[in-house]
């Protein structure tokens, strides 16, 4: 290029960029976190002074109707650094990212030659950097020396190009410091709060972590004044409002209306108030704007610049805020729709339990909701207010002129039907527009079912594998009646029993606990087998049982199959079963009371033999024979018997139909026979139980009064026999830990409680055992197991119905049976744990540690040990902490 020609282009830019730099405010953004806005003088508190933000009050103009979109952090960062709402970025659940194609904030004013820098939490905390700032530091959790960073950043600047500067303090974030101006004795406990010593000294707390953020606010406002000028264009707002009940996480007024103060002198008055709703996506174009940009006209937000300026008093006729979850502690989507006098709240699974941390964090040292459920037990004020916070109904709808507080709920008054129609077809065509899938984020718990209580059937088949069932992959025998169960319920892939052998499991399912807790760790033999192994005989008839919780909730319970906890081969002297919460009983040769003994038939022209291994000489009830091929035909009448028992009783039913005919030996009938091989005689075993069990389930469709309400639970207890069923692509066998050994297929069908949309479904997602099913139902069904019960297993009921693919939040574990040992060359692991999509074994020691990333190696076949040593020794300290609070049994070192 020609010199003189090149000189003048520089020049010019020169210009520009000297233009650019005279006609652009500097800007200041200092956001605070969880402020709930009624909780500063500004705003109308009289307990505490923040003698700051009135400085800044008094420099410009006060919104008070400002709101942000979603009342969880990073939603509500997103949206305010994107301009567009959560459906619309994508960040709706919190921690949760907007697209990266996305313009972000910094970019718009980069592109107006402005420096935009971070200091603090200003995204949602390590996300801060992702949006494109020139500069980004000190966004960790509670890195409280973000402020003091930026003045000390501010004070040596030497820049002269403009500045865009978002300060983020931590505070009034938890946790919350120990208080120095306020007393517990002197607070004011907001009206939906209840009252309480510990209530009291979390609030003094927290008024102080106010004066903190107000304090800092100061010295910011003060600094950018002197630094940059002032003509600075300074804005003061929160992310929403303060981890209390009924602000964060909460679409009412206490979590998404904001503190929002402007001052730039010159452009907007001083100590003006402004009515005006406005929402926190309209800040990006009015930073865009203000900077002499043109804000993108497809965003979600539009410039309050005219309000700023006082050429205008209104700016939006309506605010609508979403809120999806925050992980598994918080899992409650809902969207509002506010006027300036109606707050409409749709809560889009009313089914669910209003959870938070709050709630669930019980340790935090700031946590004061067990002093409300202790209140709550005696004071009806306390009760109603826990009530409301968990429990929300489908529509709120509130006059926020008669009724600011929001504690009237309008929705079912037939005065404001009108106004409750026009504001739910508002809403829905919002959402709409903008693509809301509704999706929902995390596993929720679901409150206990009202009215009649569903029926309960759990059908546990013995010894059949993990892709036997036609409806897993299996191709051998179509499994046509448990496959139309399936077809019409819910299957999750990543369902595992809690051993891999028969009594164990079943202990498990029958008690919610880790077997080995029962001192259960293998099948119950003879006495001196089960001793030899460091074994009870039987399960201890006082162990919670859930038949025992379900009967004194009125059920009628019965058990029909296999038992296996006691009262087999020599061990005659064990608990009937009716002893462990069952009104009736018919089993095997492995349990007392009524059986039903097999005879083996090989149609071979010999007498059928039969199979009783003792039983028939050990008394303690009725016995009958029947043909093998049969046993699980006639454990299904007497089910069926029962449920017309407990129907003429108009009693709900618990039945367990655990058929045993699929465990070796192996005898179907003789048109199925086949060339006798093994694996033959399994498949058609397999076919006649799936037959016999059709009946069962037609029994149940086929009556309007079951069908809408009965819970069917079907899965295996173990893996399969080597040589019989099959495992597929999962590695090992029975009485392994491997994948083969404790992964069972799991159907779920209840036409009434599955999630509509996911009937026939599958779930890929979701890692629960048994002891899971147990605490699923128990929460479901609202049963009162005893305070001193301890369940080793989580409420994932959700996942089993249909209604979110979420994943369990801890681990599970596995002791090996002590003997199955494996051989010399090819020892077994003595223990597992699988945490996610991490799997360990080892052995009883810890050692011959072996890691599987079972989303990429379902089958078991790399060890990746050696490149994860810290998740190896994460996950070995965890599982052998779990091993030290069980008894020992068999099990030794290797």
């Amino acid at each position: 290029m020609n010199p003189k020609r090149l000189f003048a282009v520089a020049v010019f830019c020169l210009a520009v960029s000297a233009c650019i730099g005279a006609d652009r405010p500097n800007i200041v953004i200092f956001l605070s976190d969880d402020h709930t806005i009624t909780d500063s003088s500004v705003y109308g508190s009289t307990e505490i002074r923040t003698a700051n933000m009135e400085r800044l009050a008094a420099s410009g103009m006060t919104f008070d109707r400002a709101f942000v979109a979603s009342p969880s952090c990073a939603p509500s960062r997103a949206a305010l650094l994107t301009g567009l709402m959560p459906s619309r970025n994508q960040a709706e659940a919190n921690h949760s990212r907007p697209r990266a194609d996305i313009k972000k904030l910094p970019a718009y004013l980069q592109e107006l030659g402005y420096e935009v820098v971070s200091f603090g939490k200003v995204g949602h905390y390590i996300q801060t950097p992702e949006y494109g700032f020139d500069l980004a530091k000190h966004f960790g959790y509670h890195e409280d020396i973000a402020v003091p960073q930026a003045c000390k950043w501010l004070n040596e600047r030497a820049s002269e190009k403009p500045l865009c500067l978002f300060v983020g303090t931590n505070w009034p974030h938890v946790p919350w410091p120990e208080s120095q101006a306020y007393s517990a004795d002197d607070v004011k406990v907001p009206p939906r709060h209840v009252d309480t010593p510990a209530t009291r000294q979390a609030r003094a707390k927290y008024l102080e972590a106010v004066r903190t953020m107000d304090r800092e606010l100061g010295e910011v406002f003060d600094l950018a004044q002197e630094k940059l000028g002032d003509q600075t264009l300074f804005i003061h707002t929160s992310d929403h409002g303060a981890q209390w009940p009924f602000g964060k996480w909460t679409l009412y007024d206490e979590g998404i209306r904001t503190p929002l103060i402007v001052c730039w002198p010159g452009t907007v008055a001083e100590g003006v108030r402004s009515q005006a709703m406005v929402s926190w996506v309209d800040l990006l174009p009015t930073i865009v704007e203000a900077a002499g940009g043109s804000p993108d006209e497809t965003l979600d937000g539009k410039s309050i610049l005219p309000v700023l300026r006082g050429e205008s008093d209104k700016h939006r006729d309506a605010i609508f805020t979403v809120h999806s979850g925050d992980g598994n502690f918080n899992v409650y989507p809902s969207r509002s729709m506010r006027t300036e006098r109606y707050k409409f709240i749709r809560n889009l699974h009313p089914e669910f339990k209003f959870t938070s941390h709050v709630t669930k964090v019980l340790q935090n040292e700031d946590n004061y909701w067990q002093s409300w459920i202790a209140k709550a037990k005696s004071n009806p004020a306390a009760a109603a207010i826990i009530h409301a916070y968990s429990e929300r109904p489908g529509e709120e709808l509130y006059d926020l002129h008669a009724d600011p507080l929001e504690l009237n709920n309008l929705a079912s008054d037939t005065e404001h039907a009108s106004q409750l129609e026009t504001m739910r077809h508002s809403l829905t065509k919002w959402m709409t527009s903008q693509g809301d899938t509704q999706t929902v984020f995390g596993l929720p718990q679901l409150l206990p079912l009202e009215g009649r209580k569903p029926n309960v059937v759990t059908v546990l088949i013995d010894d059949m594998g993990w892709a036997d069932l036609s409806c897993f992959g299996g191709t051998a025998v179509q499994t046509t009646n448990i496959d139309r169960l399936a077809s019409e319920g819910v299957r999750l892939t990543q369902f595992y029993v809690n051993s891999p052998i028969c009594s164990p499991s079943r202990t498990a399912l029958t008690t919610g606990h880790y077997p080995a807790r029962h001192r259960i760790t293998s099948f119950l033999a003879n006495r001196a087998k089960n001793t030899e192994r460091g074994m009870d005989q039987w399960l201890d008839v006082e162990a919670p049982t859930l038949a025992k919780m379900l009967s004194q909730a009125g059920y009628a319970c019965g058990h029909f199959g296999k038992w296996h906890m006691g009262g087999q081969r020599d061990v005659g002297e064990a608990p009937l079963i009716t002893e462990y919460g069952f009104d009736a009983s018919l089993t095997n040769f492995e349990g007392l009371g009524p059986r039903v003994l097999p005879l083996k038939d090989a149609f071979d022209g010999k007498e059928p033999q039969p199979h009783a291994l003792g039983s028939d000489l050990l008394g303690r009830g009725p016995i009958e024979w029947s043909d093998r091929s049969l046993v699980t035909k006639r454990f299904v009448s007497a089910s069926k018997a029962f449920i017309d028992e407990s129907q003429k009783a108009d009693r709900p039913f618990y039945i367990n139909v655990w058929p045993d005919d699929v465990h070796s030996p192996f005898f179907p009938p003789q048109s199925r026979r086949g060339d006798e091989t093994k694996q033959t005689l399994y498949h058609g075993v397999l076919k006649t139980m799936d037959e016999q069990l059709g009946v069962l389930f037609d029994r149940i469709r086929d009556d309007p009064k079951l069908r809408d309400n009965t819970l069917v639970i079907l899965a295996s207890d173990n893996g399969p026999e080597p040589g019989a069923g099959s495992a597929g692509v999962l590695r090992g066998s029975k009485g392994e830990l491997w994948e083969g050994g404790i992964r069972s297929p799991l159907v779920v069908w209840s036409p009434r409680l599955v999630e509509p949309s996911a009937r026939g479904s599958v779930n890929d997602t979701t890692i629960l055992s048994s002891v899971d099913v147990v605490a699923s139902l128990v929460a479901l069904l609202g049963l009162q197991p005893g305070e001193d019960y301890q369940s080793d297993g989580e409420n994932l009921a959700a996942a089993m119905l249909g209604k979110s693919t979420a994943q369990r939040s801890g681990p599970l574990f596995w002791r090996r049976p002590p003997d199955r040992p494996g051989t010399p060359t090819q020892p077994r692991p003595d223990l597992a744990i699988r945490d996610k999509q991490w799997k360990l074994v080892c052995s009883i020691d810890g050692s011959k540690a072996r890691l599987f990333n079972l989303d990429d190696d379902v089958s078991e076949t790399k060890n990746i040990a050696e490149s994860h040593p810290k998740i190896v020794a994460r996950l070995q300290e965890l599982v052998l902490a779990w091993n030290a609070t069980l008894p020992v049994d068999g099990v030794t070192s290797k």
